[in-house]
């Protein structure tokens, strides 16, 4: 049973298999009325969204809200050899993520985005479009990759829970991370050349006649 004061929602028995995430869009769960001890089907839940319907029975008004998913991995017990063969989820809470968040992609990207659009998590846009066949949405929610906490999507902002910075900011020859401030060292030439003129060649060359 879940309920606000236990984050157990289930447990998976698996057999040389892990799990790698937990598909909230793709999932129909069964809610129990605390007014009417009746049970009703609920779909179409999202991280970080409350989910507002009402009781099929009795039309209580409820509400569901899932901010994350962590695996917690639970030792089996030894088989008859002594000999056991443990299996690490991909989200562990406090654990770091496969590669740490990273891709072939982005390498300095320490994290996984959840897109909207399928509910999934994915280290970036291309690794999502790679395994989709559908139209990509921007991720609101975006899972640590060194300690695996779901949380809010922020870009430049360190992680909420382990205060890790899962992005690096990018410069390029022209401008400094993108904020606007020109580098006219790296800039061209040409355009700085005479940067320093402040009388222009013809008025210098009425001057000297």
């Amino acid at each position: 049973m879940l309920h606000h004061y236990s984050d157990v929602l289930g447990y998976l028995d698996l057999h040389n298999a892990g799990p790698a995430d937990l598909v909230l869009q793709d999932c129909e769960l069964i809610v129990g009325c605390l007014s009417c001890s009746q049970e009703s089907p609920v779909q179409s839940i999202s991280y970080g969204q409350t989910k507002e319907f009402n009781c099929e029975h009795c039309h209580s008004k409820l509400s569901i809200l899932a901010e994350s998913t962590m695996f917690q991995y639970i030792q089996p017990r030894a088989n008859k050899t002594g000999q056991i063969s443990p299996i690490d989820p991909a989200v562990q809470k406090g654990k770091p993520l496969p590669e740490k968040g990273t891709c072939r992609h982005y390498k300095q990207s320490h994290r996984w985005l959840r897109f909207p659009c399928c509910g999934r998590a994915y280290p970036c846009d291309a690794c999502h479009d790679e395994d989709q066949d559908h139209p990509m949405e921007l991720a609101t929610r975006m899972i640590c990759g060194f300690c695996a906490k779901e949380q809010p999507y922020g870009n430049g902002k360190p992680c909420m829970s382990c205060g890790s910075m899962m992005t690096r900011g990018t410069r390029t020859s022209h401008w400094e991370g993108g904020l606007g401030c020109r580098n006219k060292v790296k800039m061209s030439r040409k355009k700085y050349s005479n940067k320093n003129k402040t009388v222009s060649r013809k008025a210098a060359s009425e001057k000297k006649q």
